[in-house]
């Protein structure tokens, strides 16, 4: 930590001498920035708001170098520009844990993803130690050290943070760059580092299409039950499942605070026969049941309007859907689930990193759908590398 920065924020000495820097200085922080150029690792968490809107509303972001932990309050700070840069210096691995909601804010706050990226859930998972393990659980397995739950669902909006808020959010990076040193270690000796490396790198992928519209154009066969609908039914889930998407981020509110998924399919499920026929109208789906009165009229002239005009909806793909599985699918699954279980138990990892039931259904409905496999997205490289062989011989045999 620069002298310069350390004359002019607050800071606080824990037990073992480990610094606590609260950063509410645009100054003082860029010069912060300039130091993480210069390091390998930096560790990454926040804390965030989300129980009334679409996008989490950031409250704090800690930061912990070779030499302290940084508090940086993001409701002083107004200029992220050299933090960016840090993200999108290649030499710079940002460390987290269970990165998934943190990098979702990053992008949507920020409008930006780290260029590299170490998550030690991941990394645990890889070396058996758990599938999604909690940070306070994993510092116990890997430290021996007991860490304090008691601010999980404190309030990061308010100021000025409490003490006991400080400390907490400075534990939950404090030890992140020790764990990952111990555990890069154990990794590279069991040579799953690049293997780890493409699942973080995956993440990166997933994050960085939250905000991509063409991305929701398919998330009407992510729906329990969509496969239950008309192929006009379908038609107008995957037409309001894009609706949705767009008023939820224009009023920043929680998708199922615009619209339910089960309302959505009743609603659907209602028009279909109406929408082969011709023009909606108010009447007909004041008369859908289970729909909610102020749903219908906060949007029913704007569903009415969207639905009744043909030319909004688009061809859609039954064979996507999330339907149940046949009796020989079933059987199938089973052996494949069975297969990858024994691969992960040779291997030491967890056996839901490798042969999580979601990968399984994509591969086994692609090959129904096409008669080929496709080992794509998230079952490409290593676990291909892994399961193509057993996997194959289940599935291709009738």
């Amino acid at each position: 930590m620069s002298d310069s920065v350390s004359k002019d924020l607050e800071v606080t000495r824990v037990s073992d001498g480990m610094s606590i820097v609260y950063v509410d200085d645009v100054g003082a922080f860029n010069v912060l920035c300039a130091d993480w150029q210069k390091e390998k690792f930096l560790a990454i968490d926040t804390e965030f708001e989300r129980t009334s809107t679409f996008y989490a509303r950031i409250g704090l972001m800690q930061v912990a170098d070779s030499k302290s932990c940084y508090l940086i309050d993001p409701l002083a700070i107004d200029d992220w520009s050299a933090f960016k840069a840090v993200m999108n210096n290649p030499e710079c691995t940002l460390v987290m844990h269970s990165c998934s909601e943190d990098l979702n804010l990053l992008q949507t706050f920020l409008g930006c993803l780290p260029c590299s990226l170490f998550d030690t859930q991941l990394a645990a998972a890889f070396l058996g130690i758990g599938f999604s393990i909690s940070y306070q659980g994993l510092v116990e397995a890997m430290l021996g050290i007991a860490v304090d739950k008691e601010e999980t669902r404190s309030d990061w909006i308010k100021r000025p943070l409490s003490e006991k808020q400080i400390r907490y959010a400075a534990t939950d990076v404090r030890y992140l760059l020790q764990i990952r040193d111990l555990l890069s270690e154990q990794l590279e000796q069991r040579k799953m580092l690049s293997w780890l490396d493409a699942e973080c790198n995956q993440q990166l992928a997933i994050a960085g299409l939250i905000e991509d519209v063409s991305q929701w154009q398919a998330y009407y066969t992510g729906l329990s039950n969509a496969w239950k609908l008309d192929q006009v039914g379908l038609q107008a889930l995957q037409l309001l499942c894009v609706w949705r998407e767009e008023k939820a981020r224009v009023r920043n509110k929680p998708r199922s605070w615009i619209v339910k998924d089960n309302e959505l399919l009743g609603l659907c499920h209602g028009v279909s026969s109406d929408l082969s026929q011709g023009p909606l109208s108010m009447e007909m789906l004041a008369n859908i049941e289970g729909l909610d009165s102020r749903f219908i009229s906060r949007y029913g002239r704007e569903l009415v309007e969207l639905l009744s005009d043909s030319t909004n909806r688009q061809e859609v793909d039954a064979a996507l859907l999330n339907k149940p599985l046949n009796a020989v699918l079933r059987k199938k699954l089973k052996q494949c689930k069975q297969a990858a279980n024994s691969k992960a138990e040779a291997l030491g990892m967890a056996p839901e990193l490798l042969g999580r039931k979601k990968f399984l259904l994509e591969l086994l409905r692609e090959f129904d759908r096409t008669g080929e496999l496709h080992w794509s997205g998230e079952l490409s490289g290593w676990r291909k590398e892994l399961l193509e062989p057993e996997l194959a011989a289940i599935i291709v045999k009738n």
